[in-house]
């Protein structure tokens, strides 16, 4: 029993370990092959049905609900039925896990948005930036492409990676992968508007709360970065600046990355944060991309490995 124990944790370091590698490897899996993607297909397919309910509120929770047991309990029956096959449950885990999170992709995506910044083309910055973000792209000036560039590195470091890493290290694969489900109903349906209002308001609640840790590990992480990457931060006032977003999350990161790096992040007609700094600048995304990379290495070693090791030392 001690053995089976001790090999159970081993192979989530290993797993983890695992995914990471093929995350730096290949970056994201091609659609077609893509869990999330799959994920999002699925919801697509069912969520007229749900709509057809008139009790909104009921009928978009019980989506999330079916759809969450539908993945979660495939990954628990991965879990089970291959546990004892050591390769190939290692080798599908690995699989799932780094489909959970996306580290190089950030990266995939922010750079040609850089480069096309760096040759003046803002036309082409505006057209890459509109695949990461929601808002609209058409005419913001290089400084609101720069800001906009930072808020989706630091948001996104905690939907694409700390986040699905943190319940990773309490419930291994199904954890990983439900916080992923969350996070994309949150993106599909998880809006404050006439369609979406009721029918998207437990999705976005259950967003909400699985981000409340991580997001704010991943702030007060990002400043242990920063001071190891050389960079001075111009505020500490964490607290205050994560209140000036609607969503109660997204300040943590965004903030911390705005007081480090010294600049003013803003979406025009939602929020500002940091009003009293300057606009930032190309030179400044490429710190955030640092800062990103950083930090998910540090959250890694400092509370995903170490939380592996607690559970099998305690449970």
């Amino acid at each position: 029993m001690i053995n089976l124990h001790l090999n159970f944790f081993l192979d989530q370091i290993i797993i983890l370990m695992g995914a990471l590698l093929l995350d730096v490897a290949i970056g994201e899996f091609p659609e077609k092959i893509h869990p999330v993607v799959w994920t999002g297909k699925l919801i697509e397919f069912v969520e007229p049905h749900f709509r057809k309910s008139q009790n909104k509120l009921l009928s978009g929770t019980l989506l999330v609900v079916f759809v969450e047991i539908l993945f979660v309990g495939a990954m628990v029956l991965i879990n089970y039925a291959l546990f004892y096959v050591t390769i190939v449950y290692i080798i599908v885990s690995v699989f799932f896990v780094k489909s959970s999170f996306a580290l190089r992709g950030m990266r995939d995506h922010i750079e040609p948005i850089i480069s096309s910044i760096e040759k003046n083309d803002l036309e082409k910055a505006r057209l890459f930036l509109s695949r990461t973000v929601r808002r609209e792209t058409a005419n913001l000036p290089r400084e609101l492409i720069c800001s906009a560039a930072i808020e989706t590195i630091s948001e996104g470091l905690v939907d694409g990676f700390t986040g699905p890493l943190f319940y990773f290290s309490f419930f291994f694969l199904p954890g990983s992968f439900f916080y992923r489900v969350a996070n994309t109903f949150d993106s599909e349906i998880g809006y404050n508007d006439d369609k979406n209002r009721l029918f998207g308001r437990f999705a976005a609640h259950l967003d909400t709360v699985l981000n409340y840790i991580p997001s704010r590990l991943t702030a007060y992480i990002s400043y242990i970065s920063a001071y190891i990457i050389g960079l001075r931060p111009r505020s500490l006032r964490l607290y205050t600046v994560s209140r000036k977003t609607a969503s109660r999350n997204a300040g943590w990161p965004m903030g911390a990355f705005s007081n480090i790096i010294g600049v003013r992040l803003e979406k025009k007609g939602e929020y500002i944060l940091n009003d009293d700094f300057r606009y930032p600048d190309v030179e400044d995304v490429r710190k955030a991309l640092k800062l990103h990379s950083l930090t998910s290495a540090i959250f890694t070693l400092v509370i995903t490995v170490p939380m592996l090791i607690f559970l099998y030392i305690f449970l």
